[in-house]
């Protein structure tokens, strides 16, 4: 167990990082819209470049820090019976929906994210705006935000194996004071 607590400690630590940098892209974000409303409105000079720059940040932005939400617990649970589980419940039913949904997701995107980065970059492929700009950037963040939730996914399950594990310990200790006690 303590193998498994180790990598998902190192899995957990480089989400946690790559989420705290990813998240000052939001910045990158805000300062070109800043620069798209003054160049419109004041110098009546809009931007071909703008609206690609902030949807290609802002979508880069959002698939790299999925990953760091998913460690955070920030998206959206439905707790109405879960929260009612003890805990070993708890972790089980995790497990069986992190492989039921999320493995096969992973199974599935990894791979196609993979080869949807490869061939905008071997191509050459360009956006459809009259800028046009490469594609195969916010292609690769794609691929690395989805690697990332898979690996997150991983630490998860890993997590939850070593909770199972410590709460069947604790009931067999229990259980073993119990018998000792009647003795």
């Amino acid at each position: 167990m303590k193998v498994l607590k180790r990598i998902s400690s190192v899995i957990d630590l480089i989400n946690d990082w790559i989420g705290r940098i990813c998240s000052f892209a939001v910045i990158g974000v805000l300062a070109v819209i800043v620069i798209e409303v003054v160049m419109r409105r004041l110098l009546h000079s809009p931007q071909i470049w703008t609206q690609d720059s902030i949807c290609m940040i802002f979508g880069c932005y959002i698939i790299l820090v999925c990953a760091y939400g998913f460690q955070k617990k920030a998206f959206v649970a439905v707790d109405v019976l879960y929260a009612r589980l003890k805990p070993l419940a708890q972790n089980i039913l995790h497990l069986i929906t992190y492989i039921i949904f999320l493995v096969p997701f992973a199974f599935v995107l990894v791979p196609e994210s993979f080869g949807f980065f490869l061939k905008a970059f071997v191509t050459g492929e360009k956006g459809y705006s009259v800028w046009a700009p490469p594609t195969w950037p916010v292609k690769l963040c794609l691929f690395l935000g989805i690697t990332l939730l898979a690996l997150q996914g991983l630490s998860e399950m890993m997590k939850c194996v070593c909770n199972i594990a410590d709460e069947l310990q604790k009931k067999k200790q229990q259980t073993e004071l119990e018998g000792g006690a009647e003795v």
